[in-house]
C-alpha cells in the first residue's frame, strides 16, 4: 500500500494469512491494528513518518525487515521479545547517522543492508553481531569508512559509494585493514 495521504490508520488482523506488508508514503499513518495477531515473512516501511511507537513495538517479523527511519527500526529493536530477522535492509536513510539498540536480539541476523542511504558513517556497534555473514552497501556516498566489523562476516560488497571504495583499497586504504580476512569482497 502506498501514496495515500490523509490515511491515519489500517486494520490488518483479519487478515489471518498474510504474509508480507509494504507500506511506502503514507505520511499521515498512525496505527496499524491487528498487528499482535500476525507472523509477517517480511515488512518493508518506507515513509511513515507518523507510524506510532506503541504499533511499531508489535511487529513481529520472520525473515526480511526494510526501513527507512533508524527511529521506527529502534523502536522495533528495543520492544520486548522483538527479534531481529534474517535480513535487515536500511533503505532511503536520510540521517547522517545511525546506531542499533544494543539490547536487540540480533542471533538471527546474517545479511545488513544499506541502500541509497544520506548516512556519514555505518553504525559504530556493528562488530556486536556476532551472526552477521554478508554486509551490503549500496548508494551511500557520504560513508568514507568502515568501523570495526564482526568477525563472522564472510562477504562485503560496496557498490556506488566512491568514498567507501577508495577507503577499501588494497593495500594503502584506511578500510583495507578491517577487510583484509573477508573471503568475499565486491568493491565496485
Amino acid at each position: 500500500m502506498g501514496g495515500c495521504g490523509g490515511l491515519a490508520s489500517l486494520s490488518i488482523g483479519h487478515l489471518t494469512s498474510l504474509a508480507s506488508l509494504r507500506l511506502v508514503d503514507l505520511p499521515d499513518l498512525c496505527f496499524i491494528e491487528g498487528l499482535s495477531f500476525l507472523q509477517l515473512h517480511s515488512v518493508y516501511l518506507k515513509d511513515v513518518p507518523k507510524l506510532k511507537a506503541k504499533c511499531i513495538s508489535q511487529f513481529r517479523v520472520q525473515k526480511s525487515l526494510s526501513v527507512s527511519s533508524p527511529v521506527i527500526l529502534n523502536h522495533m529493536l528495543s520492544a520486548k521479545g522483538f527479534t531481529v530477522p534474517e535480513f535487515l535492509n536500511l533503505i532511503n536513510c536520510k540521517e547522517p547517522s545511525v546506531s542499533f539498540e544494543e539490547s536487540a536480539n540480533f542471533s538471527s541476523l546474517r545479511y545488513l543492508s544499506l541502500y541509497n542511504s544520506e548516512m556519514r558513517s555505518l553504525p559504530i556497534n556493528l562488530k556486536c553481531l556476532s551472526s552477521l555473514t554478508k554486509l551490503g552497501i549500496y548508494g551511500c556516498p557520504n560513508i568514507s569508512s568502515l568501523p570495526d566489523l564482526p568477525s563472522s562476516l564472510q562477504h562485503i560488497c560496496v557498490r556506488r559509494c566512491e568514498r567507501l571504495k577508495e577507503s577499501c583499497q588494497t593495500p594503502d586504504g584506511e578500510s583495507w585493514p578491517k577487510i583484509a580476512s573477508i573471503r568475499c569482497k565486491e568493491i565496485e
